[in-house]
């Protein structure tokens, strides 16, 4: 066991050549632009009916009226983002009530933004929770696969070794390295001894 213990260093020596070689390059993720939108045939709505403090969820399909008590909803679209966007939904919704001197709602509610579109009256309040149903346009088009970043190999000799920097040539910055913004300053230049004045002397 000591005998072991005692070669253990050697070989995790030995095997970091081996490490250095396996480092491996990862393409970035492919996603979507932010203004990116799918769309869905089925707009979730939940209703607070304030008179019971009743919540129900209505499953309201584009482009067909959804009667609910004295209320009546109608979605002209739902959208959803696709999965490589955060989540959030929104939908076109116009929402009556029968009862007299209610207003009515029309315009996008979204998910979350919830205060960009809100139904609200003295019986009910109606807010979006998602979309549902089958993919519909507008749909994303496929993502592009996006290809990994290379790393050259360094210039070596016929026996394996690096070839050395030509003569006055600047050291190549190591991979990763943050490049200069602007080029360096040029070195002062000494300015020329007044032949007239004396020399300093030090005490």
């Amino acid at each position: 066991m000591r005998r072991v213990l005692r070669c253990l260093p050697a070989l995790l020596l030995a095997g970091l050549p081996c490490l250095a070689h396996a480092t491996e390059w990862l393409a970035p993720p492919a996603m979507y632009p932010p203004d990116t939108w799918q769309g869905r045939t089925v707009a979730v709505v939940r209703v607070l009916d304030k008179l019971d403090a009743h919540v129900v969820l209505l499953n309201v399909p584009t482009g067909q009226d959804m009667p609910y008590k004295s209320l009546t909803l109608h979605a002209t679209s739902c959208l959803q983002r696709p999965a490589t966007l955060p989540a959030d939904s929104a939908a076109w919704l116009d929402v009556h009530d029968a009862h007299e001197g209610m207003a009515a709602f029309q315009g996008w509610m979204a998910v979350a933004e919830p205060a960009t579109g809100v139904f609200q009256n003295p019986l009910y309040d109606v807010q979006l929770v998602g979309c549902a149903g089958d993919n519909v346009a507008p749909a994303p088009p496929p993502l592009a696969a996006v290809a990994a970043p290379t790393e050259t190999a360094p210039a070596v000799t016929p026996d394996g070794q690096p070839v050395p920097p030509a003569a006055g040539a600047a050291p190549a910055a190591p991979p990763g390295a943050p490049q200069p913004v602007s080029p360096p300053l040029p070195a002062r230049v000494p300015e020329p001894a007044d032949e007239g004045a004396a020399p300093l002397m030090l005490h």
